[in-house]
């Protein structure tokens, strides 16, 4: 009898599962074309991010024979070019060194190298309370961006832990650039030092324009003016500028600065008195650009009881922010409540904004809308992994990773990487379409939504139409295919109720009408083809899939004369241990408010 892989797969995952390749076309293959903001006018709760079970990594010690993963925190990710990926990570909570690996896929990693090397940095304090004192600068909270030349700007906090609390001269933010060989190899600058200061957190970004923006916790002002306090200090989001690439940043702010080391001042929230003064906070930041040009910032909001939570703003037209005097506050959304922390972003092509953040002890995700008003519903986008300090980066039109510290157990840690696709609305071409599983008219009809979460099989979903049918392609991927197995295609037909087409492997039809939760079996006219690579029921060797095509007569589900609809399509996967049902992340199968718009094109 055959196994049950999903399970098995799910809790070791010591490795990511193979794509087929050859019949069965999958999600890696569609989704090929984006334009800045073609999705702006959506509603984002119609949206949403699935998770790719074949795809996801977890990189520790036991499963990769390398131990520098064995105390990785605050992991950070980026597609250098199609043939390189970058990871890269600080050792121990509150750092020392930092690593990074590379990867031509994003799922097998060569082994981890060295960045910074706190035992390169030894020092003795020359002046002050710690005079004669030795001590090693630590490096940490590194980020990265990937510029418009191809090189790589990396940049880290520096610190002497002995003297963090009185010698701000002696911290700041530095940073490295790598350039990357025909081999794929990279080659890091000597470091810089772009702000001096206490300093946490920093993110870079580089703007359509070709500015460079470091924002980072800037915390020395506080602490120089009112003294070092662990529990109860003002932060905000301080940013320096740079217009050359990264050569020079302003302001540029050096030892002994009279303005107690403050940049620009882009973000402060109130929190409440403390000690007989207003106290602020707005740390951990990160920026992405919006597809209008503006900036969307999401910070990490510490209240005086010293709970977290999330807020976020965006910045005036062609990515400008106010510079914030002393103790004024900045304008603000208040996206959730403690305790959640520790936020991140990207943006789609598309629009639509990636935010991950850190919710009782791991880690979820959540879209918001390419102008930033609105927010969709959070779902799980790291199962497998516990800690804090997650990171996203979108790869491709469709495709998002999401790097998650991952806890083994109190000593022992590592990376979960998280491969997850973007479903939104879809276009339905119209074209003159044969119902016998070829596929061969579906060429350049590339638009397809995706299924694929809850274990090693998953399905693609395509669209077209013409004047009299709505017509699907569904490509399966699927090891260990049975007589059990089923799709099914779920029309909307009101705000509770729809039409459920399902297939089986062995091409045949059942229609299923669901109104108010109440259930009717129907006659829908529809029709399918199947064509199955592997072998059926039988246990001896692994299957690649099928391909599944499907009619349905517009008259029948209520579109005649429609121009679009919604669909939530779902798999039904039996692998000898149960039946899984998978369908989109974090869409109701009951209501069809927020599924998938399918809009049929001319």
């Amino acid at each position: 009898m055959k196994k049950q892989l999903c399970l098995l797969l799910a809790i070791l995952m010591l490795t990511p599962y193979a794509y087929a390749a050859g019949n069965v076309t999958t999600v890696r293959d569609l989704n090929t074309i984006s334009a800045n903001g073609d999705h702006a006018a959506d509603d984002v709760r119609r949206a949403s991010l699935e998770t790719d079970f074949r795809e996801r990594t977890i990189l520790t010690s036991a499963t990769t024979k390398q131990s520098r993963y064995d105390k990785a925190f605050y992991p950070r990710i980026r597609k250098v070019n199609d043939k390189l990926y970058l990871l890269l990570w600080m050792y121990s909570q509150y750092g020392q060194h930092l690593y990074y690996a590379t990867s031509t896929d994003g799922l097998h990693w060569n082994a981890p190298q060295v960045l910074w090397n706190s035992a390169e940095h030894k020092f003795t304090y020359t002046y002050g309370a710690l005079a004669g004192t030795e001590d090693r600068y630590h490096a940490m909270n590194p980020d990265m961006c990937v510029l418009a030349d191809g090189s790589i700007l990396c940049v880290y906090a520096v610190r002497a832990p002995k003297g963090y609390s009185t010698y701000p001269e002696l911290c700041g933010l530095y940073m490295k650039r790598g350039s990357v060989d025909a081999a794929g190899k990279i080659n890091w600058s000597e470091e810089t030092r772009i702000y001096t200061g206490q300093v946490w957190e920093p993110s870079v970004l580089q703007l359509s324009t070709g500015e460079i923006h470091v924002y980072y916790t800037q915390v020395a002002p506080d602490i120089t003016e009112f003294g070092y306090d662990e529990e109860h200090r003002s932060t905000e989001t301080g940013l320096i500028v740079s217009t050359d690439n990264g050569k020079t940043f302003a302001p540029n702010i050096l030892p002994g600065d009279a303005n107690h080391y403050r940049a620009l001042t882009v973000f402060r929230e109130y929190v409440g008195d403390k000690d007989g003064r207003p106290h602020f906070n707005g740390q951990m930041p990160v920026v992405t650009e919006l597809y209008n040009g503006k900036l969307l910032a999401a910070v990490e909001v510490k209240e005086l009881d010293g709970r977290f939570r999330i807020s976020y703003n965006v910045s005036e037209a062609a990515g400008k922010w106010k510079d914030l005097a002393k103790n004024e506050e900045s304008s603000y959304i208040r996206l959730t409540e403690p305790p959640t922390s520790s936020p991140y972003v990207d943006r789609f092509a598309s629009g639509e904004v990636y935010l991950t953040y850190n919710y009782g002890g791991g880690l979820v995700g959540r879209l918001l809308s390419p102008d930033g008003s609105a927010a969709a519903n959070t779902f799980s986008n790291a199962p497998l992994s516990r800690g804090m300090w997650g990171s996203c980066a979108v790869l491709d039109p469709h495709r998002v990773v999401t790097a998650m510290h991952h806890k083994v157990d109190e000593n022992t840690y590592g990376i979960g990487l998280y491969y997850a696709y973007l479903n939104h609305r879809v276009n339905a071409k119209k074209q003159a379409t044969t119902v016998d599983g070829a596929a061969a008219e579906w060429r350049g009809n590339t638009d397809a939504l995706f299924v694929g979460s809850e274990c090693q099989a998953q399905i693609t979903v395509q669209s077209a139409h013409d004047d009299e049918n709505l017509y699907f392609l569904i490509n399966r991927l699927d090891a260990y295919l049975t007589g059990g197995d089923a799709v099914s295609v779920n029309i909307g037909a009101g705000k509770a109720s729809y039409y459920a087409v399902s297939v089986g492997l062995d091409g045949k039809v059942t229609a299923t009408s669901f109104v108010n939760g109440k259930s009717t079996g129907v006659d829908l006219g529809a029709k399918a083809a199947v064509k199955t690579f592997g072998t059926v029921d039988d246990n001896a060797d692994k299957d690649e899939g099928c391909v599944i095509e499907i009619s349905i007569p517009k008259a029948a589900v209520g579109l005649s004369g429609a121009t679009s609809y919604t669909v939530r399509p779902e798999l039904v996967n039996v692998d000898g241990g149960g039946i899984v049902r998978d369908t989109l992340t974090g869409v109701s199968c009951f209501s069809t408010a927020f599924w998938p718009a399918v809009t049929l094109d001319n």
